[in-house]
């Protein structure tokens, strides 16, 4: 067990190193992130290997994923968002292993949605789930997460087949059943997230130069425009964007007199 433990410690010391690197990633993207959290094999890696199309490991053991992996997934709205894997909760973590434990979930930290991943046909399944919120709520006492995360979560009742399908699960209040390994479900899941990140947006108006169409051409990829008003020498738009979105935008607009007509990618 010492030997297991001070190879995980190696592991997780060099996705301490490389995190800061994902992060950067995520900056000169400018998307969302939406990360999954649950208890070991609750089946957060079938459930994003089956949003994704990706390949990640999905095994049943503790610890099967260190490394959070992101991926690109696209929402109902035509929105994009980065999903990220992260490693498994278990209750009664080794000492030893709490602080570097703590240092693979920055994901969860920096998430615009949270996915509490449950599995929804295992006989303890509110166990897991307390120690999965003791989990956060020590991140919030340790301030690595803030209290409002709450109001970022959604839960995600996993392994409706192993019941009888999406119909025999009663989902919580607020949570979306689904089964990762058949895909039932994962459509009413990304409406879920589209609309979760919604609910965050804040509405804006912006006076256009005529001229600069492509300011214009990035509110409507990037945002929900409200309205639009053609004027003498300006277009008066109101939209509807992400707070990452809006600093994004106005950061860019602001330079503009150093680079004029340069709007983000």
């Amino acid at each position: 067990m010492r030997d297991r433990i001070a190879r995980l410690r190696q592991e997780l010391e060099e996705v301490r190193r490389t995190r800061s690197l994902h992060r950067r990633a995520r900056q000169r993207a400018a998307l969302p992130v939406v990360a999954l959290v649950g208890y070991t094999n609750a089946g957060k890696s079938t459930l994003f290997n089956k949003l994704t199309g990706a390949s990640v490991l999905a095994a049943s053991h503790v610890f099967a994923t260190l490394d959070p992996t992101l991926r690109g997934i696209e929402l109902p709205s035509g929105r994009r968002a980065v999903l990220s894997d992260t490693v498994g909760f278990i209750s009664d973590l080794p000492t030893e292993l709490i602080a570097a434990f703590h240092a693979t979930l920055e994901e969860v930290a920096e998430a615009d949605v949270i996915l509490h991943v449950q599995d929804a046909s295992q006989p303890d399944a509110a166990a897991q789930r307390a120690d999965v919120l003791a989990v956060l709520d020590g991140m919030v006492r340790d301030g690595m997460l803030d209290a409002g995360w709450p109001g970022r979560t959604i839960d995600v009742l996993n392994k409706a087949g192993k019941l009888g399908g999406l119909g025999a699960v009663e989902a919580r209040r607020g949570g979306v059943v689904v089964s990762a390994l058949t895909g039932d479900g994962l459509d009413a899941l990304r409406a879920a997230i589209d609309a979760r990140l919604s609910e965050g947006m804040q509405t804006v108006g912006y006076d256009l130069p005529i001229a600069n169409g492509a300011e214009l051409a990035w509110l409507y990829q990037h945002g929900e425009v409200i309205s639009r008003q053609d004027r003498d020498n300006a277009i008066h738009v109101t939209v509807r964007l992400l707070p990452l979105d809006r600093a994004r935008f106005e950061h860019l607009r602001e330079s503009r007199g150093r680079n004029e007509g340069s709007v983000p990618p």
